[in-house]
């Protein structure tokens, strides 16, 4: 089941489809939110799906008015010298339905004038931070290397950061992937970060990441404060003695 609502009938000028969804590192989607959030985008359209699973289960979300939601994707505009719809969902769909879904977006990005598709995520390939590219031609590579982004050294993207940029080649649109090299496997708001300065170098926009500074400092004291807890656990067990003996 796939349900499409339309919130804002779009023309997009020249339009480009930046996806962000849960991924290793969260990466794509905290850059695409945070982007949504900092410059304030509207909601223009949302999709519904029973593919979208949470927990790996059927539910919804419950609001603190206690309101149900459904999880859906999300569609936001960014109106600059070139139009982005940027899209986002709280998880990725079940695997025999990411086609489905990924042409239908694509088939509604074309609808309304898109042209380009980029996909942002993590990657754990490479050798040092930065913002690491997969394109769909020669022509999209070297564009990308002149930026300044990173060619992957190989491997496989999995899920639909890699599925929607290579079914949009398909459709003779320009597509690519950007991934933010990723140090830890849960939130890494330093990977997302270079992802938020590659779009905004790619798309011309201004946005501030003082908010994902502040956020790498609560975790790294929340990490320095579980170190210390682990340290002073162990000073204790050495001290007591075994639990028990033999």
């Amino acid at each position: 089941m796939i349900k499409f609502k339309e919130l804002k009938r779009l023309k997009l000028r020249d339009g480009v489809l930046v996806q962000g969804l849960p991924g290793i590192g969260l990466a794509g989607k905290l850059a695409v939110d945070y982007i949504v959030r900092e410059l304030k985008l509207t909601k223009v359209a949302e999709l519904l799906t029973d593919g979208l699973l949470l927990q790996s289960n059927v539910a919804v979300f419950v609001d603190d008015e206690a309101i149900i939601r459904l999880p859906s994707y999300e569609f936001y505009l960014y109106e600059g010298a070139r139009d982005a719809l940027f899209v986002t969902a709280p998880s990725q769909p079940v695997v025999w339905q990411q086609y489905e879904v990924s042409e239908y977006i694509l088939d509604y990005f074309q609808s309304i004038g898109g042209r380009e598709v980029v996909a942002v995520c993590g990657t754990t390939m490479g050798d040092s931070q930065g913002v690491y590219f997969a394109a769909a031609s020669q022509e999209v590579k070297e564009e990308l290397a002149k930026l300044g982004f990173k060619p992957s050294p190989g491997g496989v993207i999995t899920g639909a950061c890699g599925l929607l940029p290579a079914l949009a080649a398909l459709r003779g649109l320009k597509a690519y992937v950007l991934m933010g090299y990723v140090t830890q496997p849960e939130l890494d708001p330093i990977a997302a970060k270079h992802v938020v300065q590659a779009l905004s170098k790619l798309l011309g926009f201004d946005i501030s990441t003082s908010n994902l500074d502040l956020l790498m400092e609560e975790l790294k004291k929340k990490e320095m404060e579980s170190i210390e807890a682990l340290k002073e656990a162990v000073k204790t067990r050495r001290i007591e003695g075994p639990p028990f003996y033999l």
